[in-house]
């Protein structure tokens, strides 16, 4: 979607786009320029937060990311050949999360390199010992490539001389024999290292949404809630649904089953929702939804979860000397305690064996 193409064609009929920039469109150098004012602290980036439950966005609460927008004039054609001009926001964000993910495994990148750096030169049988410091670069180069560290250790080697005296034996005068290693020291350098990290996080998007309509704060929350609508879309194309492959020859049944199967979807999309609100209200967890785990707990369950653990419950109609009887699974604690968090009151089940 981020395509210069695809972008003029939005454009044309004056509609409206937000994408991620890629590493193709957002080069590493332009990114640099682009974070060059807040990197030398001449430009702080403003705090984002996102509206809670109830649509509120208050002040108090943690943000979730850094950011700020420039503008760029944007110039391409369409698929009818035809140029337009128009001018696009760039909204640099920071995930403040995604920022001390990509830390915490930088660092850990960094700590098992200068292990293994700093073991480089240790004795052990069958290990062949360094030649000479020409070796010992080498070696040192290929573990910091190896776990893509470069210029955030230092390498240090020095060689050390050992002399000592070989008694006399016999005949054979006393004799001072000298032995030659070369020792490797690495340690994590600091400010490459802080200067890297505050590089980490940061992603540009596109828009041709102008301020008043779509904020910084805003095109946030847009682009985050993509995901949800996709995890949607994949319960519709997946194994919850399965709308595809579809084997109709009839158009109208194809469309009739799609509309069947969306109003299936919204009940799919609405259960997690109501149900994690009503364990958020109360401040509890859900167990026994985990299939081999029943002490389990987590406060945000899936609709596949809870429906996995009421698969068990059946609906048995039974005819016998004409007389007609119904046998419905009886619900234990877990059963109830999902419907009970779906707001779906017990007695609709009762009712269906009355």
């Amino acid at each position: 979607m981020a395509a210069m193409g695809t972008r003029a064609e939005i454009v044309a009929p004056q509609d409206s786009y937000l994408c991620p920039l890629s590493a193709k469109q957002m080069p590493q150098a332009e990114l640099d320029r682009v974070l060059a004012p807040v990197l030398g602290n001449t430009l702080a980036p403003s705090a984002i937060r996102l509206p809670n439950a109830d649509g509120v966005c208050a002040e108090t609460d943690a943000p979730v990311a850094m950011g700020f927008t420039y503008t760029v004039a944007r110039s391409a054609s369409d698929q009818a050949g035809q140029a337009h001009t128009w001018p696009e926001r760039r909204l640099v964000v920071r995930s403040l999360a995604l920022a001390a993910s990509q830390e915490q495994r930088v660092r850990q990148r960094v700590a098992r390199a200068v292990t293994e750096l700093n073991a480089l030169d240790a004795r052990q049988p069958g290990k062949p010992r360094l030649p000479d410091a020409a070796a010992a670069y080498q070696g040192a180069a290929a573990i910091l490539a190896k776990h893509r560290v470069e210029g955030l250790v230092t390498v240090t080697v020095t060689p050390d001389v050992h002399e000592h005296v070989k008694r006399r034996y016999g005949t054979r005068p006393a004799t001072t024999v000298r032995s030659a290693r070369v020792r490797v020291c690495a340690a994590c350098a600091e400010t490459p290292l802080a200067q890297a990290v505050q590089r980490l996080g940061w992603r540009v998007y596109a828009t041709n949404h102008t301020a008043e309509g779509l904020s910084l704060a805003q095109g946030v929350a847009a682009y985050r809630s993509e995901y949800l609508i996709e995890q949607g879309f994949g319960r519709l194309k997946g194994r919850s649904l399965s709308l595809t492959p579809l084997f109709l020859r009839d158009d109208q049944r194809g469309v009739a089953l799609l509309c069947l199967l969306s109003i299936a979807l919204r009940v799919l999309v609405l259960m997690p929702c109501i149900v994690r609100r009503n364990l958020q209200q109360a401040g509890a967890t859900l167990q026994g939804i985990y299939p081999g785990q029943p002490g389990r707990q987590t406060a945000q369950p899936t609709t596949e979860m809870m429906l996995g653990a009421l698969r068990g419950v059946t609906l048995s109609r039974i005819k016998s000397d004409g007389k007609l009887m119904d046998h419905l699974t009886p619900l234990h604690a877990g059963h109830k305690r999902i419907l009970s968090l779906m707001a779906v009151p017990l007695e609709s089940y009762d009712a269906l064996v009355t």
